[in-house]
């Protein structure tokens, strides 16, 4: 008799052994696919939000430049010279429009 009390002994202690083992195993694996979920859903989603944004700004921006390029030739159409020195007068430099002003003003004094 004691020696089947030995080996129900040394077969409970492998069984044991061998379920500790697989329970570590499926914890482990649980473990790593709940660390990768939590990774991929780490961000906020004001910050998904404001990425979007900078994705379609970045992506629409040089339409947004072709848009006004061609508003603005469809409005010159109408009134070519006032919007054509118009956008002149945008571009250049309020510097170069002073001394420019000055200019004319000394001319005129110096025919006076």
């Amino acid at each position: 008799m004691p020696e089947e009390i030995l080996i129900i002994v040394i077969f409970s202690i492998a069984a044991g052994t061998l379920l500790s083992l697989v329970r570590m195993f499926l914890g482990y694996q649980e473990r790593k696919r709940g660390a990768v979920g939590r990774q991929g859903s780490s961000m906020t989603t004001s910050e998904l939000e404001a990425m979007m944004r900078r994705a379609v700004a970045q992506a629409t921006s040089s339409l947004e430049k072709k848009i006004e390029n061609l508003d603005f030739e469809v409005a010159t159409r109408k009134k070519p010279r006032e919007l054509k020195r118009a956008r002149t007068d945008l571009l250049l430099d309020p510097d170069d429009d002073v001394e420019e002003r000055e200019g004319v003003r000394q001319t005129t004094r110096t025919r006076s």
